[in-house]
């Protein structure tokens, strides 16, 4: 009977004080006045968050663009942001929690910035610099910045292609990085201006990180000169190949670029495609590149990719188990129902020996793809929008995080949101919003844009966060959010 009574307790207690996985922990707090997420910015100066990234220790870093006064008129830097799991700046980390680069953002790129860990809960930043020849004559170069969890900085290295011809078609917009710690490596992708006017193509760079000094230098045995590129368009001239995500393939030995190619197939001939490529690690060579233009035409042919995770399965050949490479593909895809929208979509390729294909068991609908919408939270169609995507470290459970886009009267207006997955493609429905997988909270509704660009997860508790920017009218500012999502925490229980 004491058995019995306890038990009760114990559920009545939990029960007392469940919480919506997927809504936001108001414990997180910088101003002391919005719970759960944080606005910061000053009025007639803009400011951006980009990238987030939880070091081992729960600390957030957000990185992006920030306007500053310099002597009477408005200048552009980079900044990295470290918070506390309680919300509030790291004084252990730069200045105030705060670290700031002299060296300016591209005006035109302000949004790209990539985080990763490195060794020692030290981090690797990536942005697009401007590089001026003379006077107006400007392009953007790709920078990378080393910095240990002092917030010092310890390496860098720019990286330009260059390969437009002109000034005007030079620019190298950096889309992702991935660190490999087995091979002192980091790999970025980037996208990269040719001398079309329309013409950019899928870069690949392969950075060495000194483990001692921490140094960073071009792999010139990666293509001689540390890069190499891949486009689709035939004789590659005037097309769009749009690289946005990079991971490491450990089991091939390579890092595999991904993006969106604009090839012009479909009932409307306005196919803009999921497009990869593979290089090999030792040498840079090219190992293959594929797209979904082949598949079967829709009304429709809309779809942008925007991240990427790699993932490992074991395979029955023949009474004989395999381990195969994956990647699991988050993009934007045509809504399902209504061709005019968009929604967040989830794909997955699979390696069977000699090339990648997609792969029909991931989803519930036969086709290996899933379309998700928000529809039922907003009376009305919108457009959804991915961002950025993660895969839990326990349980591979997937996350995506995008934004709610709709029109109110005339006025765009846009919310972060989330939904999550199971590893098999398929909507958690012990998670978000009444069960349903997803997850909309509208931090201040007198604001016109909350846009979640980056999306990140604390390795102890598997608490979210996003970073993205908020505009009321007048101002951008950074933004930051946290979120519950670890069962323990849920208002759901299955006994």
């Amino acid at each position: 009977m004491k058995t019995i009574v306890f038990l009760i307790l114990i559920f009545t207690i939990f029960q007392s004080k469940a919480i919506d996985l997927g809504s936001l922990d108001t414990s997180f707090s910088n101003d002391g006045v919005s719970d759960g997420w944080d606005r910061s910015g000053e009025t007639g100066y803009y400011r951006y968050g980009s990238a987030t990234v939880v070091d081992s220790q729960g600390r957030i870093y957000v990185a992006g663009t920030y306007d500053y006064d310099a002597g009477g008129s408005t200048a552009k830097g980079a900044r990295i942001e470290r918070y506390l799991p309680s919300g509030t700046l790291d004084n252990t980390f730069g200045t105030g929690g705060i670290k700031t680069f002299a060296v300016p953002p591209a005006p035109i790129n302000q949004f790209e910035y990539s985080l990763v860990l490195g060794p020692s809960d030290s981090i690797f930043m990536g942005y697009s610099r401007l590089y001026c020849i003379v006077g107006n004559e400007c392009h953007s170069n790709i920078k990378i910045y080393y910095v240990n969890s002092s917030g010092v900085t310890v390496g860098d290295i720019t990286i330009p292609f260059d390969l437009g011809g002109t000034w005007e078609r030079n620019d190298d917009n950096i889309s992702d990085m991935v660190y490999m710690p087995t091979l002192n490596r980091l790999a970025i992708s980037a996208e990269v201006e040719r001398g079309g006017s329309q013409d950019t193509d899928f870069g690949v760079a392969m950075v060495n990180v000194d483990p001692v000094t921490g140094s960073l230098s071009m792999d010139t045995n990666f293509d001689t000169d540390g890069k190499n590129i891949c486009y689709f368009d035939q004789g590659a001239t005037n097309d769009t190949d749009s690289a946005r995500s990079i991971v490491y393939n450990w089991l091939q030995g390579s890092v595999i670029v991904g993006g969106t190619s604009f090839e012009g197939n479909g009932v409307n001939a306005n196919g803009t495609n999921l497009a990869f490529c593979e290089f090999n690690i030792a040498d840079g060579s090219l190992l293959r590149k594929w797209s979904t233009q082949p598949e079967p035409d829709f009304l429709d042919e809309r779809e942008y990719l925007h991240d990427m995770v790699f993932v490992t399965d074991f395979v029955d050949n023949g009474g004989i188990i395999l381990l195969t490479s994956g990647i699991v593909v988050a993009a934007t895809l045509p809504g399902d129902g209504n061709s005019s929208f968009l929604d967040f979509g989830l794909t997955k390729f699979s390696f069977n020996s000699s090339s990648w294909e997609r792969n029909i068991s991931f989803g519930e609908n036969g086709t290996g793809i899933t379309t998700t919408n928000f529809q039922f939270i907003f009376v009305g169609d919108t457009d959804d929008y991915v961002a950025e995507m993660l895969m839990e470290p326990e349980g591979g459970s997937i996350v995506l995080a995008g934004n709610i886009t709709w029109d109110d009267g005339g006025l765009s207006k846009s919310v972060p949101a989330l939904a999550k997955y199971t590893y098999n493609g398929i909507l958690d429905t012990n998670w978000g919003i009444g069960k349903s997988g997803k997850a909309v909270t509208p931090f201040d509704t007198s604001v016109l844009w909350d846009s979640a660009t980056s999306v990140s997860i604390d390795p102890n508790n598997e608490e979210l966060y996003i970073a993205g920017w908020s505009y009321d009218g007048l101002d951008f500012k950074s933004l930051i959010a946290n979120f519950h999502n670890d069962m323990i925490f849920g208002g759901n229980f299955d006994f």
